[in-house]
């Protein structure tokens, strides 16, 4: 890196961290302190309904009181809040989040805003228990990803734990799992497995993100065969649309660059693919009667 550029990413990591962006913002009725200028300006945009309007609807939609939730990317907690409201005190939230610095904020978060039920781990999913690099963005720690790709610049390379959750959590028995981990997603599902096999009617949302899988060395036809062999069946969860291999294609057509989506990953209770999506609501499919 050249004096200049290393001049630059100090001078954005300084402004970024500075004590002035140390604040609290109300959004979507929760409390939520901030650390950095690219976390308060995460909070703004969803704040101003500029990020997260789709996801908010959808989970509200999905995420039942007394369900067993498995978030996985907590980030600064946002929607970790939002699942605890949902699942409300007979429920019960496990968040992952490896970055220190959002899992203090994830912490501090939940404590705020009275998360009882939130269990939180300063830990990695992966396919297996191992010590890996998580990239750390300096600008945006929304794209915090493990292994390599991407440019080197404003970023950090930190040492991070990584457990596969079918074996750090052998006995739960989940309802509802959340996963965005910025193309980290197919390593997350393979620890997973033992987990889905035990308890087939788990629903699985998910980010899906092409250039993000590719950074990972991963793609969306590896992530939905593997789900389809698992007896899944997948969903746009905005519009309810069934997702067949030519839908799929022509959705990922679509996603180019940093563009991305959510898809929602259901079986049916006794663990066969579903025909259709469910004529009333998808909770019905998902929560356990």
């Amino acid at each position: 890196m050249n004096s200049f550029l290393g001049w630059l990413e100090r001078a954005v990591a300084v402004f970024n961290q500075a004590n002035f962006w140390r604040s609290k913002c109300r959004v979507w009725g929760q409390t939520m302190a901030t650390a950095t200028f690219e976390r308060w300006l995460y909070l703004r945009l969803h704040k101003l309904g500029r990020m997260g309007i789709e996801e908010r609807a959808t989970l509200a939609q999905l995420v039942r009181p007394g369900m067993t939730v498995i978030e996985v990317g907590g980030n600064l907690g946002l929607y970790t809040v939002l699942l605890s409201r949902l699942v409300g005190p007979t429920g019960r939230i496990i968040s992952f989040e490896p970055d220190p610095d959002l899992y203090t904020l994830l912490r501090r978060n939940c404590e705020i805003n009275k998360c009882v039920n939130v269990e939180s781990h300063q830990l990695a999913a992966g396919s297996g228990p191992a010590r890996l690099v998580l990239q750390k963005l300096i600008i945006n720690s929304g794209d915090n990803h493990l292994g390599e790709g991407g440019s080197r610049l404003f970023r950090r390379a930190i040492e991070t734990e990584v457990v596969a959750l079918d074996q750090f959590l052998p006995s739960l028995c989940p309802d509802f799992i959340k996963i965005d981990v910025q193309g980290w997603e197919f390593e997350v599902l393979k620890g997973l497995r033992g987990l889905l096999l035990s308890n087939p009617a788990t629903g699985i949302y998910f980010e899906l993100w092409p250039s993000g899988l590719h950074r990972a060395n991963c793609s969306v036809e590896v992530v939905a065969h593997w789900l389809r062999d698992m007896g899944f069946r997948l969903y746009n969860p905005h519009s309810k649309q069934p997702l067949d291999d030519a839908a799929l294609v022509s959705l990922t057509s679509k996603l180019t660059g940093l563009k991305h989506t959510d898809l929602l990953a259901a079986r049916n209770r006794d663990g066969s693919t579903p025909n259709n999506y469910p004529a009333s609501s998808l909770p019905e499919l998902l929560h356990r009667g």
